[in-house]
């Protein structure tokens, strides 16, 4: 760990690098704490289909890159694939000890500052990039119900009161966020200039709608790609999730793992993802393990070689 010590005497970078090697060991506590999950995903793996198992494993790498596209078209600039990638990947490795998803975002955050760019637009670009993310996974999940029309009925007939009680939490979470953020005087004036680049952003996109449709298209290219990793996880253990549940099951993890801060979601998508696929009318057992397995390739797979991206991109301080 000596190299992440940097060899200036300033004090912010020696408060930095302390504070990345707490991270470091708090993520190590946290992957122990955790070991019992861990294990279970590990024996899902064991009795799964070894030819579905690898195309969901692989998946998740062909659509690593895939967001890089995407700040390229959003900054109107060359940002390299390559590094940018990596500042992703090292997201998903010790960015995973910044609960709510906020890990990927400060780490493309701090390279695109690296790459040049100024602050505002380095932390207003990850950030609208996801928040196009989640406008076109929304746009998809209402063309779904649509296309399900019995789906509602599918739902009411399978609530219970445990299902109710963990939707008020959600919602509650939600809430509280929310006022937290708009009450908190230490964050109005940064929310404020935020919000400038913001419409500028977004001016400058609705000004150039192509550009708008490729960032959305990636999008769309994404939330698929994830749809089809849960659903190649279920055809590993031998039942099958169809793409309609399986974009919805996500779609409530994914709300659950930004709305329970806990360090990359953990135990959070899980639970949203699970209790979706029960809601949704999958057996409990099944619907365990194909979030547990899917987990495993978006969660566990990218843990190490995040952290070696990480160390990478310090060490050609671009990070």
């Amino acid at each position: 760990m000596k190299h992440l010590i940097p060899k200036e005497h300033h004090p912010h970078l020696r408060k930095r690098a302390l504070l990345e090697i707490l991270g470091f060991i708090l993520l190590i506590a946290i992957s122990y704490s955790q070991r019992e999950l861990l294990l279970e995903a590990v024996d899902e793996l064991r009795t799964s289909d070894a030819f579905y198992t690898l195309i969901m494993l692989s998946t998740y790498w062909l659509i690593l890159p895939l967001t890089s596209y995407s700040y390229r078209l959003l900054t109107n600039k060359k940002v390299p694939v390559f590094s940018t990638s990596l500042s992703q990947l090292a997201g998903a490795g010790p960015g995973r000890i910044i609960p709510g998803g906020l890990g990927h975002i400060s780490m493309a955050a701090v390279h695109l500052r690296k790459l040049g760019l100024k602050i505002q637009s380095a932390v207003v670009i990850p950030i609208a990039n996801n928040f196009i993310g989640l406008i076109v996974n929304a746009f998809v999940v209402i063309l779904a119900v649509i296309y399900h029309p019995t789906l509602i009925d599918d739902i009411a007939n399978n609530l219970s009161t445990q299902v109710i009680f963990f939707i008020s939490i959600l919602i509650i979470a939600f809430i509280t966020l929310a006022q937290w953020l708009l009450h908190a005087r230490g964050t109005r004036k940064t929310v404020a200039k935020f919000f400038r680049r913001w419409n500028k952003l977004f001016k400058e996109l609705f000004a150039h709608p192509n550009r708008l449709a490729k960032v959305g298209a990636i999008a769309l290219i994404i939330t698929l790609g994830h749809v089809l990793m849960l659903m190649l996880a279920s055809k590993a253990l031998g039942f099958y999730i169809n793409p309609v549940d399986s974009l919805i099951a996500l779609s409530v993890g994914v709300l659950m793992g930004k709305a329970i801060p806990t360090p990359g979601g953990i135990g959070a998508v899980e639970a949203g993802t699970i209790t979706a696929l029960i809601v949704l009318g999958y057996d409990t057992t099944q619907a365990t393990s194909a979030a547990l397995l899917f987990r495993v390739a978006t969660y566990w797979q990218p843990l190490i070689p995040g952290t070696l991206a990480y160390l990478y991109l310090r060490e050609k301080k671009l990070l």
